[in-house]
């Protein structure tokens, strides 16, 4: 009976456990899902309050990135305003569907799709203006309070749909710890199943375990886009042309690149936290007295300013350079100055080419200067010539007096040519026409006489039969003598220059091609890329470096090409040619028969004495 009663008191009690199992399963099936059901609805509620924090998130790079762009100018700022703006439609499509059951919520969505959309076009509005060049439309409308107004009303809603969904998030985590202690006390009422708490409990410890991962590898991926983004524009900032230092609101730099370190003479390891006189000190460039620097203006106005004219800045040998800048603030999203930035270059070539400006304004007054006197010269020279004429012909004149007589006619009518000569480069045609190269070509030896005279240049000329080529005479005239100009100024005293002239025919067109070549020192090697580039000269005592860069534009405006190579090669020299080729006029492709280069008499323009070419006498 004691037996029984013990077999039927653990078959009871097992039997209770059963039951008690077996409700404690059913309890536990029911809080199970009770539990996965409130899971559920509070990572919905976390799920909306992401998506609305992204959604702001992403209208904050977009106007970032509209800021950006309209304070530097650089393409690369509207990147992020691109990507936010292809984002932010699914983000509220996602808020969408996540709130499909909460009316109030549909009904915030509608109208914050509304705002959103208000706001890219503002943005959108503001850098199409800034890319047409409209910058004071584009500025005051940033500066109004309409992108402010969508900002505010966009925060407004997602701060209410926040608190909704914090409330709802509340609720619904309540109802699922509850829900998780009523799991967790029917754990206990099967606490002799050890086994299964053991289960339950590992289970538990999974889960977390694997919810910590997640969240560790969302950490770490957060953290590796927000240093690439750092790189990103550490690497733009150093790649740009300009030098830029940026400061805080203190004015202490934090930042320069590297043609900011280039300028200054300083690195960014020892300039940071240094004030920003220290390391861009500016000065009049006259006076030499320290100047306003941009960044305290920047400070005191909270706007774009830049530097007054003639600044200068000393860099680290102490060399001052001319420099053009600008400066601007600095603000982070709610509008607070942060720094300032600073963008700058340097401006010696500017002012160099305005300096040759003026040179050539110079040099034009004095050729207008130049042709005055020529015109007043030319009645009183044909007087004389006329004179010398009527001396020399005379009866009575002793035959001594009548050579000086033609010796002075001689010298005349050489001053008569250089007064025409003077005349027609200040009064050229600006219509193109058939030019006799030969001629032009004369004429240009003829103007440098006394100086090829002056040094006892021997010049050869070698002209092959060509017909007219069609251009300006006087941009020619201009190519020539620049060449014969060069060519003097390069051979020793006793030199020689060779100007050729060659006509060559294709099947389909024709060129002609002239030639200088001279017995100077040449061209050195590491100069033959430099040669035509403006204000590059070798010449120390004369000459501003534009000749040959005319010369190339001249020529290549007549549909020509100018190559540079050996010259005369005499005593240890290489010398130096320069050739020209170009296209025929239409007129003498079409109307005359093929040429083919024919020996002519090789002339000499020894000491400053020009001998006139059979073609053209």
């Amino acid at each position: 009976m004691q037996g029984f009663s013990r077999r039927f008191s653990v078959v009871a009690g097992f039997a209770l456990l059963l039951v008690i199992l077996a409700v404690n399963a059913f309890i536990l099936r029911r809080e199970i899902g009770v539990q996965v059901g409130d899971e559920a609805r509070v990572t919905q509620s976390r799920l909306v309050l992401f998506e609305t924090e992204q959604t702001e998130s992403l209208l904050k790079d977009a106007e970032t990135g509209q800021r950006g762009f309209l304070y530097t100018g650089d393409p690369n700022y509207l990147a992020p305003y691109r990507s936010a703006a292809a984002q932010i439609d699914p983000h509220i499509d996602n808020l969408a569907r996540l709130t499909a059951d909460n009316p109030r919520q549909q009904e915030r969505i509608a109208q914050l799709r509304d705002l959103t959309h208000r706001k890219l076009s503002e943005l959108a509005r503001t850098i199409l203006l800034f890319q047409s060049g409209e910058l004071d439309q584009a500025r005051g409308l940033v500066v109004s309070n309409l992108g402010k107004s969508y900002m505010d009303d966009i925060r407004r809603i997602i701060v209410q749909m926040e608190q909704e969904e914090n409330s709802l998030e509340a609720d619904r985590t309540a109802a699922y710890q509850k829900s998780q202690r009523n799991t967790i006390a029917a754990v206990y009422l099967a606490s002799c199943l050890a086994a299964f708490g053991l289960v339950l409990l590992a289970s538990y410890i999974l889960r977390e375990t694997r919810l910590r991962e997640r969240h560790a590898r969302e950490r770490e991926r957060h953290a590796q886009e927000i240093a690439a983004r750092e790189e990103w524009f550490r690497v733009t900032l150093n790649g740009i042309g300009d030098a830029v230092i940026a400061t805080d609101q203190h004015g202490k730099v934090t930042f320069l690149n590297p043609v900011a370190e280039a300028m200054t003479g300083a690195n960014l390891v020892g300039a940071r936290g240094k004030d920003i006189r220290d390391v861009f000190p500016i000065f009049h460039e006259f006076t030499h007295q320290p100047a306003e620097n941009p960044v305290d203006k920047v400070l005191e106005l909270g706007c774009v300013v830049g530097l007054a004219n003639h600044t200068v800045l000393m860099t680290g040998d102490g060399t001052l350079i001319p420099i053009e800048d600008s400066a601007a603030p600095i603000r982070n999203d709610a509008q607070q100055l942060i720094g300032v930035v600073l963008v700058f270059r340097n401006a010696t070539k500017e002012r160099k080419a305005q300096e040759i400006l003026r040179k050539t304004e110079k040099l034009a007054s004095a050729a207008r200067i130049a042709a005055s006197i020529a015109h007043e010269v030319n009645n009183p020279l044909a007087a004389a010539t006329n004179l010398v004429y009527i001396a020399k012909h005379a009866p009575e004149t002793h035959p001594v007096v009548a050579h000086y007589l033609a010796q002075a006619e001689q010298e005349l009518a050489r001053v008569a040519h250089i007064t025409q000569q003077t005349l027609g480069f200040y009064r050229e045609s600006v219509t193109p026409g058939p030019i006799e190269l030969p001629r032009l070509i004369e004429s240009v030896l003829t103007i440098h006489a006394n100086k090829l005279k002056s040094k006892e240049i021997t010049v050869e000329t070698d002209f092959g039969q060509c017909p007219p080529v069609n251009g300006l005479a006087g941009e020619l005239k201009q190519v020539i003598s620049n060449l014969v100009s060069n060519a003097a100024d390069a051979v020793e005293k006793n030199g020689n220059i060779v100007l050729r002239l060659r006509c060559k025919d294709g099947a389909e067109d024709g060129k002609v091609q002239v030639t200088v070549e001279d017995d100077g020192p040449g061209i050195a090697a590491e100069y033959a890329d430099l040669i035509f580039e403006p204000f590059f000269t070798t010449k120390k005592d004369v000459g501003i470096g534009l000749g040959l860069w005319v010369t190339k534009e001249i020529v290549e405006r007549h549909g020509g090409r100018i190559t540079i190579g050996p010259g005369i090669a005499r005593n240890g020299s290489v010398g130096a040619s320069f050739s020209i080729n170009m296209p025929l006029g239409a007129d003498a492709l079409n109307g005359s028969t093929k040429n083919t280069p024919v020996s002519m008499e090789t002339d000499s323009f020894t000491n400053g004495v020009s001998a006139a070419n059979p073609s053209n006498s």
